[in-house]
């Protein structure tokens, strides 16, 4: 009996987390849309917050090509790599918003939809699955959180300038957007 209490235990848990975890995710994307708080400064934090969340997968497999001999000094670059991106992210948020917890209620919408919107977008561009139906089915679900995600990100966007600009873009190939 204590194991399956402990089971129960662990699954309220672990709901309650995922419930505070949106929760936390709702309410920053509505105050960053209110511009009550600053999610995305600009295009250029944008690409900062989704490169650290994409960087890693490139990073492993060049390492895993290059330095098969230097393992660990192939794994300490990578975590000092991320850390420097992280805190760069994390100064850069704290700067932004002027309320603590504001900053990081940010910290935490920013970094959760940009691994979202990574993760998906690499299911969309590569469908997990053994066959093609289950490939499709895998497309399928990532283009749906895409749809919800990308324009919830791009409104989040404060200022919309930077070296990355969508805008920009588009308009250069005649889009208006």
């Amino acid at each position: 009996m204590a194991s399956g209490t402990h089971a129960w235990t662990q699954w309220v848990f672990n709901i309650y987390t995922v419930i505070g975890w949106l929760l936390i995710i709702i309410v920053g994307a509505v105050l960053g849309w209110k511009e009550k708080i600053t999610v995305f400064r600009d295009y250029n934090d944008l690409a900062l917050v989704f490169l650290m969340a994409l960087a890693p997968m490139p990073l492993m497999y060049l390492f895993s090509l290059v330095a098969k001999d230097h393992q660990l000094i192939a794994k300490w670059f990578l975590i000092t790599s991320e850390a420097a991106l992280f805190l760069w992210i994390i100064t850069r948020t704290f700067q932004d918003n002027s309320n603590p917890l504001g900053a990081v209620v940010a910290l935490i919408t920013k970094i959760s939809l940009s691994i979202l919107f990574v993760i998906n977008f690499i299911e969309f561009v590569a469908p997990s699955g053994k066959t093609a139906s289950q490939r499709a089915q895998s497309r399928r679900k990532a283009f749906a959180i895409l749809l919800i995600v990308a324009p919830l990100v791009f409104a989040l966007v404060k200022n919309k300038v930077g070296i990355i600009n969508p805008q920009k873009t588009l308009a250069s190939r005649g889009v208006n957007v």
